[in-house]
C-alpha cells in the first residue's frame, strides 16, 4: 500500500497533467482495452488511477468524431448532450484507426542518452532510455519532456533533421507538439511561415499517411527513400522504416500489429484533417463556401484564412477551442464539419481510393481563402505577454 505522501503526490501530478495539456482536438488519457493488448504494454499506475478518477487530461473529442465518421448513432439535435459516441469502446471505428487517430499527440519514441535527464517533482531521470516512451508507460517522463519542450520551444526550434544555430534535437513527441511536425495537427511550425507552404506540407504528409494506407507504400519501406519533399526535410537523415514510424516498440512482424499499419495511417490522416477544423489549429472562414469539390460530390468545406502556430499561443485558451463544446456548438444547425469530412474520407477508404483519387477532395478540404495570411498565433489564443511580432 502506497503513504499518504506518496498518493498525495500522485494526485497532485494528476492535477497537474489535467490543467496543462494542450494538444489537437482533444483526446482520452488511455486509448480502447485493445490498444493495451496492442502495443503489449500495461498502463502505469498513474493512468490507471487516474483514468478511473476521470481527471486525467480531456475528453476523447477526436474518438468521438471518428466514430461519428463511421457512423456512431445520435440524433444531431441531441449531440451536445447525448455522449454516447465518445465511450472510449464504442466500436464503430476500428481500435486500429483509433490508435492512428491517437498517434499524432501520443507516438511512441525513444531517447537518446543525452535526452532523457529530465528530472520531475524532485524525482531524477525519470526517463527510462531502454523503453519506448508512451504516456501509458512512461507518464512522469512524457509530461516531464512535453514542459520542458514547451519551455525551450520560446526561444529554440525543435527540430529532427534540419539541425541549426538556433535549434535543438527533438523527439517525435516534443517535435509534434512545439516543433518541426506541427503540420500534423494542421498548423504551421513556427509564425510568419505563407500558408501555401503550410498547406504543402500538410498535403505532403496526407499524401504519405494515405499512401501507406491504400499499400502503395510498404511498411518496411525507408523513410528517406519515399519521393516526398517534406518526409525528405523531416526525416530524411533517419534510418527510419515506415513501420518504425508508426510502431516503434512493437514494430516485429510477431506483434502483428504491422498487419494493420494501413488502418493506423489512415487514422493518423483523420486526425490531421480533423485538426484543421479547431478554431485554435486553423481560422477558416465563418461558413462552408455551398460549393462542392471539382471531380466529387463532397461539399467544398470553409476556406482557411490562417495557420496558427502554437508556440507563442496561451495554453488555456487554446484548449477551450479544442473541446467537446466547441466541436458541438453547431451542432443543432449542421454536422460539424470535422464530422462531415471524417465521413467522406471513410467512404473514400472504404471505395478502396489510392492516393490519386483521395488528392482532388484533400486538397478541396485545405482550400485557402482569398484573405489568407501569415501564420500566427491568431489574436484570440495569443499569449498576453507575446510580441505581436510572434
Amino acid at each position: 500500500m502506497k503513504s499518504l505522501h506518496a498518493s498525495r503526490g500522485l494526485a497532485l501530478t494528476i492535477l497537474l497533467l489535467a490543467s496543462s495539456w494542450a494538444g489537437a482536438f482533444q483526446i482520452g488519457p488511455l486509448g480502447t482495452k485493445h490498444e493495451e493488448r496492442l502495443t503489449n504494454e500495461s498502463n502505469s499506475t498513474l493512468a490507471r488511477i487516474a483514468g478511473t478518477l476521470g481527471v486525467l487530461i480531456k475528453t476523447p473529442v477526436h474518438e468521438e468524431i471518428t466514430h461519428l465518421g463511421k457512423w456512431c448513432h445520435v440524433d444531431r439535435a441531441n449531440l451536445a448532450t447525448d455522449t454516447y459516441c465518445s465511450g472510449r469502446d464504442v466500436g464503430f471505428a476500428s481500435p486500429y484507426v483509433i490508435y492512428g487517430v491517437r498517434w499524432n499527440d501520443l507516438p511512441p519514441f525513444r531517447l537518446d542518452k543525452d535526452q532523457g535527464n529530465c528530472d520531475y517533482m524532485g524525482q531524477k531521470n525519470v526517463c527510462r532510455l531502454d523503453q519506448t516512451v508512451r504516456f501509458s508507460t512512461q507518464p512522469a517522463c512524457w509530461y516531464c519532456l512535453f514542459k520542458d519542450a514547451g519551455r525551450k520551444a520560446q526561444s529554440k526550434a525543435i527540430v529532427g533533421c534540419n539541425k541549426t544555430a538556433n535549434s535543438i534535437p527533438g523527439n517525435l513527441m516534443t517535435r509534434s507538439h512545439f516543433g518541426d511536425l506541427q503540420f500534423l495537427h494542421g498548423m504551421a511550425n513556427a509564425a510568419d511561415i505563407h500558408p501555401v507552404d503550410t498547406r504543402a506540407q500538410i498535403l505532403d504528409w496526407l499524401e504519405f499517411a494515405w499512401k501507406v494506407s491504400s499499400k502503395e507504400i510498404t511498411p518496411q519501406t525507408f523513410l528517406k527513400d519515399i519521393d516526398n519533399p517534406t518526409i525528405k526535410l523531416h526525416f530524411g537523415c533517419t534510418e527510419w522504416k515506415v513501420v518504425d514510424l508508426y510502431l516503434l516498440g512493437r514494430q516485429d512482424p510477431a506483434s502483428g500489429l504491422v498487419t494493420q499499419i494501413r488502418e493506423i495511417a489512415f487514422g493518423s490522416v483523420l486526425h490531421t484533417v480533423q485538426d484543421s477544423f479547431a478554431a485554435a489549429h486553423t481560422e477558416r472562414e465563418p461558413q462552408p463556401t455551398g460549393e462542392q469539390c471539382e471531380g466529387s460530390s463532397f461539399a467544398m468545406p470553409a476556406r482557411i484564412v490562417e495557420f496558427h502556430a502554437y508556440g507563442a499561443q496561451d495554453g488555456g485558451l487554446h484548449d477551450h477551442d479544442d473541446s467537446r463544446d466547441a466541436m458541438t456548438a453547431l451542432a443543432k444547425e449542421r454536422w460539424p464539419e470535422a464530422v462531415e469530412v471524417t465521413r467522406n474520407l471513410f467512404e473514400l477508404q472504404s471505395d478502396g481510393a489510392k492516393w490519386a483519387d483521395a488528392s482532388s477532395y484533400l486538397q478541396c478540404v485545405f482550400t485557402l481563402s482569398e484573405r489568407r495570411r501569415m501564420s500566427s498565433p491568431g489574436e484570440t489564443y495569443r499569449r498576453s505577454s507575446t510580441p505581436r511580432g510572434q
